[in-house]
């Protein structure tokens, strides 16, 4: 069932409900008001006649049936053809009226102290009847029809039932109109989503114009397609930079081993020489491919978050750095504890020192910061041209001075992808006195 035929049968239920109590209250109340009024006549005329049935005679006739005066009866106006009514003796003798069928018998014996009200029928006829108990008459009964008030009560039943059974009809409508309006940005969120997934059309926007709930699922939604549509981009844009710079080392190798396989009278120290650019273009090339395959699978960002010293992650890769390169580094550092990945983290701090090595080892040590979760790497090398620093994070970016030297351009670019899993920022500028300062800083517990 489509939700806006839900929304209008919940609509139309909810005033079905609505209708069914006020209806219920509307008809009791009317039933209340209009059969009071019967009572309290019935009650009035017993009043009368209790207190004028002093003598039994007087009341009944002396022969002959019972007659009863009409102010006995209801007053003004009152007519024998409108009333029922019985005496029964203290002898158990019935009188009632000729033609009369009786009223259901009550209890003789039973001593009435207050009047009693209760419906009954005669000769078919449902009437309201009160019995009471006097000295001198016995049990008096006196019935007064219900057919006018059964009539209004069946007439309000039927129009409230006419009106109710429109309302919710109409109710019903207007849920579903209702529905209709306030799910169009639903339906048009729905056939975006459709028409993404069918054409891969990651450009496709919803054109908001409420700020509501729906509203911020279209805004969110915008939002979802426009990261897809980034990362689409960034994943093509790795494709062709992978690609062209695997076809460098790839060239170089086949150049290298077709020599080694076509060229006859080559010398030793030739093969030799053939033999160790190869290796090293394997080499490269094994490297490329890794740093490939870490930024394509984005691993960094996978594994537990734990509490790091993370002073304690640099001072341990300080010491590989020594070992690898032989170049001295100096830290510095204050505890400081990070939210993050061990190995994650472990390998940017890593790249940072592999690209100040590589850049400043001519100029002497490195120099390493580490405090309030901000990691600076300083070498002493010719620093970063202005118009390149802001873009040495980027994938496969080399700069001009750069191109010439061994390197992919993705040491730095796996930096930026760590820190920013781990909701930091990333950081160059130059030092004082030259070389560069390159690092991170992450958030502080």
């Amino acid at each position: 069932m489509k939700l806006r035929t839900r929304i209008a049968l919940i609509a139309a239920l909810a005033v079905a409900v609505a209708v069914v109590l006020v209806s219920a209250a509307a008809f009791l109340a009317a039933r209340r008001e209009l059969r009071s009024s019967i009572d309290d006549s019935l009650v009035d005329r017993a009043f009368v006649i209790q207190r004028l049935a002093d003598d039994p005679k007087g009341i009944l006739g002396a022969e002959g049936p019972m007659r009863l005066p009409l102010g006995l009866l209801g007053g003004r106006g009152a007519t024998f053809d409108t009333v029922y009514y019985q005496v029964t003796l203290p002898t158990g003798e019935t009188l009632a009226p000729q033609g009369q069928a009786p009223l259901p018998m009550v209890d003789t014996d039973l001593a009435l102290d207050h009047p009693t009200l209760a419906d009954a029928r005669v000769e078919g006829v449902h009437v309201r009847m009160i019995s009471f108990n006097s000295d001198l008459l016995g049990v008096v009964q006196i019935a007064r029809p219900l057919t006018e008030v059964d009539a209004t009560l069946g007439g309000l039943a039927a129009v409230l039932f006419a009106f109710g059974t429109i309302g919710i009809l109409l109710a019903a409508g207007a849920g579903l109109l209702v529905a209709r309006s306030a799910l169009k940005p639903i339906d048009d969120l729905a056939e975006a989503a459709e028409h993404v997934a069918a054409t891969q059309d990651l450009e496709a926007r919803i054109s908001i114009t409420t700020n509501d709930e729906v509203g911020r699922l279209a805004a969110r939604f915008n939002t979802m397609l426009a990261a897809l549509e980034e990362s689409r981009d960034q994943q093509q844009r790795l494709v062709r930079d992978a690609g062209h710079e695997l076809r460098t080392p790839l060239t170089a190798l086949r150049t290298n081993i077709e020599l080694l396989g076509r060229t006859s009278g080559l010398s030793d120290e030739q093969r030799s020489e053939l033999i160790d650019a190869a290796e090293a273009e394997v080499k490269e090339l094994s490297a490329l491919v890794g740093e490939v395959v870490d930024l394509a699978s984005d691993r960094y960002a996978e594994g537990p978050m734990e509490d790091l010293w993370l002073d304690e992650i640099v001072d341990s890769c300080v010491e590989r750095a020594e070992r690898r390169s032989k170049v001295p580094i100096r830290l510095t550092a204050e505890p400081t504890t990070v939210r993050g990945r061990r190995a994650a983290l472990a390998r940017a701090v890593d790249n940072l020192f592999d690209n100040a090595v590589k850049w400043g080892a001519g100029g002497g040590s490195i120099d390493v910061t580490v405090v309030d979760g901000r990691v600076s790497v300083r070498d002493h090398g010719p620093g970063i041209d202005e118009v390149d620093r802001d873009r040495v994070f980027d994938r496969f970016y080399r700069s001009p001075s750069a191109r010439a030297t061994p390197g992919s351009g993705l040491g730095l670019s796996i930096v930026k992808q760590v820190v920013d899993a781990h909701g930091g920022t990333v950081f160059t500028k130059p030092a004082e006195g030259g070389g560069t300062i390159v690092g991170f800083e992450l958030p502080v517990d």
